[in-house]
């Protein structure tokens, strides 16, 4: 589609794709899998919905026992926000778990890079209150990233301005533990660790526990619940506990950019001041040189350090030697990365990372499904790191988790059981993944090689995707444009204002210029 034909067409859909969150989602996906998912206008839970205050749902007669399967974002999330409707919460871990912000086997990315967007932090604080003030005195940086960030998409550089958001950028290593103790310290939660969920148990088409085994004693014991809750993350086991129940499992999707990580984190002196915070060069996709598959970002982190992220795509994974790294990070036109290490050195080792695929279940599209079982975070729908949206998802799903059973009890009472109460949540929850998961697949079904299921894929944009570029492009030249971006990007803005006929006509009133802009790397201006 050329010429006159697209733009026809763009006028005709740009206002139905972005009326709602929904940013250039692949739309052959769908017909290469062969099927449909349910798209919910309204969910059932917002149906009617009472909109129920704290106090509200904080009155409700708790039920009896809620068991969670992961201690990490999560599930550490999901405990503290459903500690006010149930006498007890019981989070079972496999890992030992570190007294302090320790690697754990179960987490073995925290090293990475990792984002909490500025409405992450505006969800965990609701979920825990006092958790940004802590975090602050704990040496956390509390960052306005339109002010804070240098940051360099593929079509440029973004104006740096004063803005409302804030982000706490902190390790996800020290993020995690602090969520786990807090969510320990709440009388009615207790957290078992080196212990492993084996399978769910069903009766009568309703879970009723899991049956958990002690990794220390190796004996097995049924644990019961009320609810039970997949809090695992990527190696979630919950559709297999499924088909041994006799349920169908859901469908999965994986759609894999080969995104790679290297990370290592360097210690700066405390009045170390660059005039920014963070700073992010991202490949730029198309294109000649080895800009188009490489990038680095690196931000201040609590107790001075830096960590300093190599990324690449299309199979181009930075390497984890000294000098490979080294190499790669002065690769693409930034010296700064390079610069940074030399100056200071770095105090940890060079981690890589390649497990970066979007991977999303479709809990939501099951025909049938055993009552009191429902599943949340990465467990549910994985994303890209590269777009930071995991964590956000996770507190987002855990504060939704608890909104959408408050609804249903407020609704049904405590004693008419939770028929009905997972497929609520589960399309809740979907309404989240779904403006995520578009953003994030239909960013990485533009990079050559991105397969689908495992199979390789023609690079290909769709017309909402297009469309999409060129505000990204526009964005570097309107500070407005730019403000409201990073508001979308930290999850605080839905796209609804990409649909607007003002900005549809300046986008498409300049559209071969737009779609023609560079990043200017040997420039760097910001």
């Amino acid at each position: 589609m050329t010429g006159d034909k697209k733009l026809s067409h763009l006028v005709s859909t740009t206002g139905r794709s972005f009326d709602k969150l929904t940013w250039s989602s692949p739309r052959d996906i769908r017909r290469l899998k062969a099927r449909t998912r349910t798209q919910w206008a309204t969910p059932p839970a917002k149906r009617g919905s009472q909109l129920m205050t704290e106090e509200q749902i904080d009155s409700i007669p708790r039920l009896g026992t809620a068991v969670i399967v992961g201690a990490s974002i999560a599930g550490s999330s999901s405990a503290a926000a459903l500690a006010s409707l149930f006498n007890k919460v019981i989070v079972i871990e496999r890992d030992a778990l570190p007294q302090g912000a320790e690697k754990r086997r179960g987490v073995p990315h925290s090293g990475q890079f990792h984002i909490l967007s500025a409405g992450g932090a505006l969800d965990l604080e609701k979920i825990f209150p006092g958790l940004t003030e802590d975090l602050q005195e704990a040496g956390v940086p509390y960052t306005d990233p339109t002010a804070g960030f240098k940051y360099g998409s593929k079509f440029g550089w973004f104006a740096r301005q004063p803005s409302d958001m804030r982000m706490l950028m902190s390790t996800r290593r020290f993020l995690e533990w602090n969520l786990r103790r807090r969510a320990s310290e709440i009388e009615n939660v207790t957290i078992i660790d080196r212990s492993r969920a084996q399978s769910l148990v069903v009766e009568d088409g309703r879970a009723v526990g899991l049956v958990v085994e002690s990794l220390d004693s190796g004996e097995s014991q049924v644990i019961t619940g009320d609810l039970i809750i997949d809090a695992s993350g990527r190696p979630s086991i919950a559709p297999e506990w499924l088909e041994a129940a006799g349920y169908q499992k859901p469908v999965e999707t994986v759609i894999d950019a080969k995104w790679g990580y290297a990370t290592t984190y360097v210690e700066v002196p405390e009045d170390w001041d660059p005039g920014w915070v963070a700073y992010y060069v991202g490949p730029t996709v198309s294109g000649e040189g080895r800009a188009a598959t490489r990038g680095a970002s690196m931000w201040r982190q609590e107790g001075n350090l830096m960590v300093v992220t190599a990324q690449g795509c299309a199979g181009d994974r930075p390497p984890t030697d000294v000098d490979g790294f080294m190499d790669f990070i002065s690769s693409f036109g930034a010296p700064e990365f390079k610069d940074l290490i030399e100056q200071h050195g770095r105090v940890t080792d060079i981690e890589g990372w390649s497990n970066t695929s979007n991977r999303h279940r479709d809990w939501a599209g099951l025909e049938n499904r055993p009552e009191g079982f429902v599943v949340v975070g990465d467990a549910a729908a994985a994303f890209n790191p590269i777009y930071g949206q995991g964590m956000t998802l996770a507190a987002r799903g855990a504060a939704t988790l608890r909104t959408t059973l408050a609804e249903h009890l407020a609704q049904n009472g405590n004693n008419a059981g939770l028929g009905g109460f997972a497929e609520r949540f589960q399309h809740n929850l979907q309404t989240l993944v779904d403006p995520a998961w578009g953003f994030s697949t239909g960013s990485d079904y533009a990079v050559p090689g991105v397969t689908i299921d495992g199979v390789a894929q023609v690079s290909e944009k769709s017309p909402e995707s297009e469309y999409g570029d060129r505000v990204l492009a526009l964005a570097t030249e309107d500070p407005a444009i730019a403000l409201k971006f990073f508001e979308t990007i930290n999850m605080v803005r839905s796209t609804e204002w990409m649909g607007d006929e003002d900005l549809k006509s300046r986008v498409l009133g300049d559209w071969d210029r737009l779609g023609s802009l560079k990043r200017a790397d040997n420039t760097l201006t910001a």
